[in-house]
């Protein structure tokens, strides 16, 4: 029996949480993947899943053995893919997480073209606004906002979020235009309640080297970009928000912007993943396909 037809089970038994879906990827039985995991328990004397009728998820020894196979398999398939001279990475899967608006306006858009120009891979796209844990929930990379916490990881910049204030033109006829950011203080503003702290998104400015620091108020709030542009379309309030956020619809002109001669910029993004002589030829394409998409922000 070739011990490595267990580790690769073993692996997309862990990539997928169940037997079953392991199983049809694999073109086997449940039956089978579950002995291949047994007999690799049994000769690794550790218990790997905690097992119920539904789901597997890896114990404390099963999260230790899935990165170090991980990291064993990536560097075998860039090796296979130098010496094949094949420009085209290795099959498999990418789990990444990106923030919530970011993914929802920018990466998900552009990800269909990606994944049919490069067939074979697979794609599992995490929305959070959290820094998550790369190697305890098992990401391939990330997309994070602000400083990256792991000196380990590498991290490539992104451009700096560009933010848009808008409202409606319903809402300005009836409200009146804001002139200067000390003006939003007799205004709606829809409210962005950021992950985690809970705290309300302070909105910022800067003109001729002048900073003004507004903390927005107003009936209605969310901690989604998309309810708070729908209530803006709406002409409940006056919103600030990403460029990407708001493009279509100042297109379409369903908004319009104000303060436009105040510059905003938010915290800096940065593409981040494992050392880079680990990462896979595949982490290496969907880092350079994220880094293209600097020029929507």
């Amino acid at each position: 029996m070739d011990p490595f037809s267990d580790i690769s089970t073993f692996v997309r038994a862990a990539e997928t949480g169940n037997f079953t879906r392991a199983a049809r990827v694999l073109r086997l039985t449940p039956s089978a993947v579950s002995k291949s995991v047994a007999r690799l328990e049994a000769e690794l004397g550790v218990k790997l899943f905690h097992r119920s009728p539904r789901q597997i998820t890896l114990t404390g020894d099963g999260e230790f053995f899935y990165a170090a196979c991980r990291q064993s398999m990536s560097g075998v398939e860039a090796a296979r893919s130098l010496l094949s001279g094949d420009a085209q990475p290795w099959c498999g899967k990418l789990r990444l997480a990106v923030p919530v608006s970011f993914g929802q306006y920018v990466v998900a858009p552009a990800l269909g073209a990606w994944l049919a120009a490069h067939p074979g891979l697979e794609v599992e796209l995490v929305l959070t606004d959290r820094h998550v844990d790369m190697t305890a929930e098992r990401f391939d990379l990330a997309v994070m906002l602000g400083e990256v916490p792991d000196s380990r990881l590498v991290a490539r910049a992104l451009p700096p979020h560009r933010f848009v204030t808008v409202a409606a033109p319903s809402y300005l006829r009836q409200q009146g235009v804001p002139r200067r950011p000390e003006d939003l203080s007799g205004h709606r503003c829809l409210r962005y309640v950021m992950a985690g702290s809970g705290r309300f998104r302070a909105w910022t400015y800067t003109r001729q080297r002048q900073h003004y620091r507004h903390v927005p108020l107003g009936p209605l709030a969310s901690d989604h970009a998309a309810v708070l542009l729908a209530l803006a379309e709406a002409g409940q309030g006056i919103l600030q928000a990403p460029r990407y956020v708001v493009s279509a619809g100042l297109a379409a002109g369903r908004l319009v912007p104000v303060l436009d001669d105040h510059a905003c910029t938010g915290a800096p993004l940065a593409v981040v993943y494992g050392h880079a002589r680990q990462a896979s030829a595949r982490t290496r394409l969907m880092v350079e396909f994220l880094l293209s998409l600097g020029d929507q922000l």
